[in-house]
């Protein structure tokens, strides 16, 4: 064996050590080519939950390993994950998580992976109104109807799953994800007006703590 060999088993045998992260893969549009080159260049060995509506699914399978339908469709695996991650959790999914729905086999392994501890991260673009690519698509800013949406993420927030860019889910994932325990703690600090604008759903949490200058933000925005 060369020395290139040699230096790709060795990568190959680390990735096997460390925990896989488990991806949940569902059609919900916007970004999917970036998010998936970002998650490809991750350095973590990724388990792939592919849902049957989407159509990329090949180019999904070359970023990680993918789980068959009949392994994952009842029971989530008992690997011991290092986080779950919905790379595109739309507000419809968003709603079942909060609601206690579980129709939907997407919600029903984050309802375990929460049960069991597990880091569940989500990335915001989707299912936030105010995310840029909502706004692109057209939400308006000021929709009465966007207010209830900020209310239902607050209380996934609560529920233990971390809504993040990109760049801090990677950072979050650097290390070893973030708890529930450890959500609880942070949302107890006081929030700024840049934390507000950058998710105002924060702003309705009820544990949440306002500096004055937050407080009379929000109270502008009502």
């Amino acid at each position: 064996m060369n020395d290139e060999q040699i230096e790709c088993l060795i990568e190959r045998i680390i990735q096997r050590l460390t925990q896989p992260v488990l991806v949940m893969i569902s059609g919900t549009a916007g970004y999917r080519q970036a998010i998936r080159n970002r998650l490809a260049r991750c350095g973590y060995r990724l388990h792939l939950l592919l849902d049957k509506s989407i159509s990329d699914a090949d180019q999904w399978q070359s970023i990680g390993d993918t789980l068959s339908a009949n392994s994952w469709q009842e029971t989530l695996h008992n690997t011991p994950y290092r986080a779950l991650l919905l790379p595109f959790l739309d507000y419809p999914l968003a709603a079942d998580l909060v609601n206690g729905s579980l129709q939907n086999p997407l919600a029903r392994h984050v309802h375990e992976a929460l049960l069991k501890g597990v880091p569940v991260m989500a990335l915001r673009y989707h299912c936030d109104p105010t995310s840029e690519l909502n706004q692109l698509l057209g939400v308006q800013p000021d929709a009465a109807y966007q207010r209830h949406m900020q209310v239902t993420l607050a209380r996934l927030t609560e529920c233990g799953i971390t809504l993040c860019t990109m760049n801090e889910l990677l950072e979050k994932l650097a290390m070893g994800g973030e708890s529930a325990a450890l959500t609880k703690t942070n949302k107890r600090r006081y929030l700024t007006v840049t934390d507000l604008k950058n998710n105002p759903a924060l702003a309705s949490s009820p544990e949440v703590r306002l500096t004055d200058a937050a407080m009379e933000f929000v109270n502008n925005r009502k």
